[in-house]
């Protein structure tokens, strides 16, 4: 994805952070300006657009609360993030229900700026062709639009629903629209991947902890319940929670309160609770892994997504809304899918679901070539691009690929010039996946179907011939 047509304000009174933030930003390629105040702030906003803007919550003169007063009574519509080591409750809680998009507490990694940057910004371009949210639900199989009708129904009450399915159904959007569509739906969406957590960190990430509860907990530090306060929180995979979490859990929805780690007596909480699964969960409390006062408790609404393999019917609505989306955020224009191609979207099973057939077509997309996506370019049962590269009869050292006119041969190879061994064709093709992904490595490899040890053992064989990854990334 090309940032060099965004631009992002940072503002913040700390010196250091403000140019930590800065140096981070402009190594993805967007452009920037940067405010030490939020009247600084305000009055560069209100002279142009940004796609973002990153500020800091208390800052001397104008804060940041009252600098997002000020830009949304003046009709400025950029969306917002805060950042702040002096993160509360009900800060977070009145910046999102104010329209701030998201709050990150410091410290934090360089990282969670740039997978924030690229998630903003990818909605954002995305946006002004497709009209749908990020996580929009997209079907067109009579069963799904009934389970959609019944799940509006069930977001009219209060009850805690358990959405199972397997791993790729689309589980969170389900639980985003019940949210929506609920009395809660202005209110905060908070989704915990539960899988995600390490389990020495689940505990304060959920219920948050006191001021020196450990040793690094230099600031009280609210936990997802308290952020999801007056709206709606997402436990997903939520199988993975421990035993002994489990119990406190369960206290959790019984009582509707929580207590911080190291606090001394707990608080009243309004949060409404979606929990998804692809466990099932009977067998596990069967088992002894999953508390069966828990599982009553939680089971209230049970609803199941069905595979993508159950419900054909869905498949060429997704492929092409993703190809859509990934033709913008690659700027390809508009991407056909050839009739082959469509021929095999629909012959195969989609074990990873709703999840695959997204990557299936984002890699397509990005490999395809005068922007029709053949059949060729799914790389669909478990084919590989380096299976692909060594089986095509296509690929020979005589052959030149040009990345202007497309190749004299007739062999589709995502547009790169060639003229040399497979293993130089390797080379270029890796270097040309990083560069249309902006030099993300666990997204390349996963477009390349290979994994990301390989790609980095790739890459450091290119070291000897001078190739440099931060050329790429700027």
């Amino acid at each position: 994805m090309d940032l060099s047509s965004k631009r992002i304000l940072i503002v913040d009174d700390d010196d250091n952070m403000r140019e930590a933030m800065y140096e981070t930003v402009r190594r993805m390629g967007v452009q920037i300006d940067t405010a030490s105040d939020g009247q600084e702030g305000f009055e560069k906003a209100s002279k142009k657009p940004y796609d973002l803007i990153i500020s800091d919550m208390r800052m001397p003169n104008v804060d940041g609360m009252t600098m997002m007063n000020m830009m949304q009574s003046s009709g400025v519509s950029s969306p917002l993030c805060f950042v702040t080591a002096f993160g509360t409750v009900n800060n977070a809680v009145q910046a999102l229900k104010l329209g701030a998009y998201d709050y990150i507490l410091k410290p934090f990694a360089p990282e969670v700026i740039e997978e924030l940057v690229r998630r903003v910004l990818e909605i954002e371009e995305v946006a002004p062709l497709t009209k749908r949210k990020k996580n929009t639900a997209i079907f067109r199989s009579a069963f799904m639009s009934q389970l959609f009708m019944l799940a509006k129904d069930v977001a009219a009450s209060e009850a805690t629903v358990l959405i199972t399915g397997e791993s790729g159904t689309g589980k969170e959007v389900f639980a985003r629209f019940i949210h929506e569509n609920s009395s809660r739906g202005s209110g905060p969406f908070v989704a915990v991947n539960c899988a995600a957590l390490p389990e020495n960190l689940m505990e304060s990430e959920l219920f948050g902890y006191e001021k020196g509860a450990f040793t690094g907990a230099a600031n009280r530090k609210p936990g997802k319940f308290e952020l999801a306060h007056g709206g709606t929180i997402l436990l997903d995979e939520l199988g993975e929670i421990p035993l002994h979490l489990q119990a406190k859990l369960l206290r959790v929805l019984q009582e509707k309160e929580v207590e911080r780690l190291g606090g001394t007596k707990p608080f009243k909480i309004n949060v409404r609770i979606l929990a998804t699964t692809n466990r099932e969960l009977k067998k596990e409390v069967d088992a002894g892994n999953f508390r069966e006062d828990l599982y009553y408790r939680l089971n209230v609404i049970s609803m199941e997504l069905p595979p993508l393999r159950d419900r054909k019917d869905d498949i060429m609505e997704l492929a092409s809304f993703f190809a859509e989306k990934y033709c913008q955020i690659n700027g390809k224009g508009t991407c056909k899918l050839a009739d082959d191609a469509q021929a095999a979207l629909l012959d195969y099973d989609w074990p990873g679901n709703v999840r695959e057939l997204e990557h299936t077509i984002e890699r397509a997309v990005v490999l395809c070539k005068d922007c029709v996506v053949s059949e060729r370019n799914l790389f669909l049962h478990g084919i590989t691009i380096n299976q692909f590269m060594a089986d095509s009869s296509d690929l020979t050292s005589a052959e030149t690929f040009d990345v202007n006119d497309g190749g004299n041969s007739g062999g589709e190879t995502a547009g790169i010039e060639f003229a040399g061994t497979i293993a130089e064709m390797e080379r270029e093709l890796i270097i040309k996946t990083l560069k249309e992904t902006g030099g993300n490595r666990t997204k390349a490899a996963e477009l390349l179907g290979i994994t990301v040890r390989t790609l980095r053992n790739k890459l450091n064989e290119y070291k000897d011939d001078g190739f440099n990854i931060d050329d790429i990334t700027g």
